[in-house]
């Protein structure tokens, strides 16, 4: 089994969209899992986000394409005070209603496995794991308690921000973790903490490296084995 792991994309250029349209039709995946944050940047304005509403949209359609939620996404698919991010916009919100729809959180997920690897948007940090749990059905569990709590504009941890991101929580929920909080030791893939390269330990893959010009990685998983890819063609 193949699968392309692409990660946050942030409102790239058409562009930019174009080579990971052309990665995925060179990979030729089996699957292909989107980390999230698919809005935001930096100066953009309706316009961005309404190509990449539009972009989404036909991705969405596609066969074998998993898209998780990152924090970013959550402020445009539950718009209220508990999940306010930077650079939301009401403005650009009608521009995601009128797109996706107002029930387009459901087409979208907060984790998934593939192979024995946890794929979120940040990263599953360990202060959140209660002890001895068995982590997978636990952890739909809580993907549930947020589904209902966002809507109903309470607060879950998955949005919870940690110190290292000026929040005043014990670690980042899996939307909002930083890549140098203790980490949950099983394998993980995410993305969400930006740097020029891809970091990676024994356990753990951070594939953001965009930097505000788009995902400049991305990993190929077969059979469990982790590879990462540029994204554009040599």
């Amino acid at each position: 089994m193949k699968t392309l792991i692409i990660p946050d994309l942030h409102e790239p250029s058409a562009a930019v969209l174009d080579c990971i349209e052309d990665l995925i039709r060179r990979e030729r995946p089996d699957r292909t899992v989107f980390l999230g944050d698919y809005f935001y940047q930096y100066n953009a304005g309706p316009a961005d986000t309404e190509r990449m509403a539009s972009w989404l949209s036909n991705s969405l359609g596609k066969e074998n394409r998993v898209h998780l939620i990152g924090n970013h996404d959550a402020s445009y698919f539950w718009p209220c005070d508990t999940t306010y991010c930077p650079g939301f916009t009401w403005e650009k919100e009608a521009v995601v209603q009128r797109i996706l729809g107002a029930a387009a959180h459901a087409r979208f997920q907060f984790h998934t496995w593939i192979e024995g690897w946890l794929l979120t948007h940040a990263g599953l940090a360990a202060a959140w794991v209660p002890e001895g749990i068995d982590v997978a059905p636990w952890l739909e569990s809580e993907a549930r308690n947020a589904w209902t709590a966002f809507a109903q504009d309470r607060d879950h941890w998955f949005l919870a921000t940690g110190s290292l991101r000026g929040g005043r929580q014990r670690a980042g929920g899996i939307l909002w973790a930083d890549w140098r909080e203790p980490r949950w030791p099983g394998r993980q893939i995410f993305g969400h903490t930006p740097a020029a390269v891809v970091r990676q330990d024994s356990t753990a893959i951070c594939l953001d490296t965009n930097l505000g010009k788009g995902p400049q990685h991305a990993v190929v998983l077969i059979d469990g084995v982790p590879t990462v890819r540029p994204i554009r063609a040599a």
